[in-house]
């Protein structure tokens, strides 16, 4: 790779490189997507990197002259400067040419803001690719999810669906992505309420003393094992997407959203341990019609596993993307361009 042009901005630094990053070989480097408005920022910032070196930390301004109107005339100063006032063919003021503030800010920080969405993109992939319940497809959700919550379930996962999908193009819309966070705030709500609606409907199957057969026991804690992954998902995924979108980066919020998704699953988690554990125990003591033998090794080892999933504490969501994410809006994030305007986010 040949050497960087290093353009100092206020805290931080950008590299602009002369050629292509072989990624193959940089494993310290993660290709961003960019969509077409944000690579045009990137694209801008190569542009305007000779003459932003130039500036160094001066302002800059764009002088809009209009047709007709050239250099020659503007109003002269006696100290060799030119104004921004011209004269018209008469030799009169004429008018007065409008000044668009350049800089490197506005330049540099629109670059930056496009690489943000697209770093915070990834990070957000990096979430959604482990929420394998809300990843599937609705006639799949369908079949397991039951109940006056089922059209209110489905309605806010396929809402958080299309707000992952397009944040993006929804970021670099003011209106749209204040609706998008008032939404998602509705469906963080939705996805609290019904996790209590399953619980407590898998807390009375355990409970129950009219206990049915083996096969409906099991068949309907799974079922509502289900139904609490997807809107126990929902609930993450709603409240990772709102802080995305909301772009609030106070550290105190950051921490308290941590804490309180990861306390939320942990004790979901640990009440469902508690209720596998008992359906464990009667399946072993479970003895059926007498003159009907049954085998109980098959559920035994669905449910043995799932305890086991559940006491190694990534069964809902997997907490390092979680955390590196939320992380990300406390570090200062570096960002490398090559001249084609391709960005890539340092690790």
């Amino acid at each position: 790779m040949s050497n960087a042009e290093v353009i100092p901005f206020g805290g931080f630094e950008i590299e602009i490189f002369e050629d292509n990053i072989d990624f193959s070989n940089r494993k310290d480097l993660i290709k961003l997507e960019l969509t077409s408005s944000q690579k045009m920022h990137t694209s801008a910032l190569l542009n305007a990197a000779p003459s932003l070196a130039a500036i160094g930390t001066k302002n800059a301004c764009v002088l809009h002259l209009p047709d007709g109107i050239t250099t020659s005339d503007l109003m002269k100063y006696g100290n060799g400067g030119l104004g921004n006032i011209y004269y018209g063919p008469d030799g009169k003021i004429a008018g007065q040419a409008p000044l668009e503030l350049l800089g490197k800010q506005q330049v540099i920080m629109g670059a930056f803001t496009a690489m943000s969405i697209a770093s915070g993109q990834y990070f957000l992939s990096e979430i959604n690719s482990n929420l394998t319940a809300i990843n599937q497809k609705i006639d799949k959700i369908l079949e397991f999810l039951y109940g006056d919550k089922k059209a209110e379930l489905i309605s806010e996962v396929s809402f958080v669906n299309f707000a992952f999908q397009n944040y993006g193009s929804i970021m670099e819309c003011d209106h749209q992505r204040t609706a998008t966070i008032i939404s998602l705030q509705g469906a963080r709500k939705v996805a609290m309420k019904d996790i209590e609606f399953y619980m407590s409907d898998l807390d009375s199957l355990v409970k129950a003393k009219d206990t049915p057969d083996l096969n409906s026991i099991i068949g309907k804690a799974f079922q509502i094992k289900d139904c609490l992954q997807l809107a126990i998902q929902l609930y993450c995924m709603s409240n990772i997407l709102e802080v995305a979108y909301s772009q609030n980066g106070n550290i105190l919020y950051h921490e308290y959203v941590e804490k309180d998704i990861l306390s939320y699953i942990d004790k979901y988690e640990k009440r469902m341990l508690s209720n596998f554990s008992a359906i464990q125990m009667y399946i072993k003591t479970y003895k059926g019609n007498l003159l009907k033998k049954i085998d109980k090794t098959v559920y035994e080892k669905q449910v043995e596993e799932f305890v086991d999933s559940l006491g190694n504490g990534e069964e809902f969501i997997r907490r390092k993307p979680l955390q590196s994410f939320l992380q990300s809006f406390q570090k200062e994030s570096a960002f490398v361009l090559d001249m084609e305007g391709n960005a890539y986010l340092k690790t």
